[in-house]
């Protein structure tokens, strides 16, 4: 008897493989990109593929790639190839509601850090003061969020996570990372 979580992966290979067919043929249209990389979509498909010059980012990524459940803050990664390219998950834009609640939070933020007079992470303001007075909904997303980039477990990517806005999106009713 075939056990859903085989039909589950067998799925996903089947779906791997299609995408990974429209790669090899140049089957893709840019979606978008950013200082360090651009993002392609597939006609019909609800996954993106992104190729990165920011071996961080990669690294990342590669962590990432099949962990849906262990890495619930961040965009499901479903492959990697090896250099600097991985498909994700296609994500949808946040609400007005919450861009106003992330552009808040990171002008807070920045106060705080100028008055600590140093590097400091977007967790370490959450902790000293950033929960209170700022939307449950995103102190949610960010208290879990932070657990994630703890279980990476890759130095100072709590320093260097680029967070903003742009980078954070709706992906089964949730707010994830698209880019970090």
């Amino acid at each position: 008897m075939i056990r859903l979580k085989s039909l589950i992966r067998e799925i996903s290979n089947n779906d791997l493989q299609r995408i990974l067919q429209k790669i090899q043929n140049k089957q893709f249209t840019l979606f978008g990109q950013g200082d360090n990389g651009r993002v392609y979509e597939f006609e019909g498909e609800d996954k993106l593929f992104k190729i990165t010059t920011e071996s961080e980012e990669y690294r990342v990524a590669e962590i990432l790639a099949n962990e849906f459940s262990k890495y619930t803050t961040f965009i499901p990664v479903y492959y990697v190839d090896g250099t600097n390219g991985y498909i994700m998950a296609k994500a949808s834009e946040l609400s007005s509601k919450q861009k106003v609640a992330i552009n808040q939070f990171i002008v807070n933020y920045k106060n705080y850090a100028r008055e600590q007079g140093g590097e400091v992470s977007i967790f370490d303001y959450l902790d000293a003061d950033g929960a209170r007075n700022n939307d449950e909904q995103l102190v949610n997303f960010l208290r879990a969020l932070q657990q994630d980039v703890r279980k990476i477990n890759i130095p100072d990517l709590d320093l260097d996570l680029d967070f903003k806005t742009d980078n954070v999106m709706i992906w089964n009713g949730k707010m994830v990372m698209i880019d970090w």
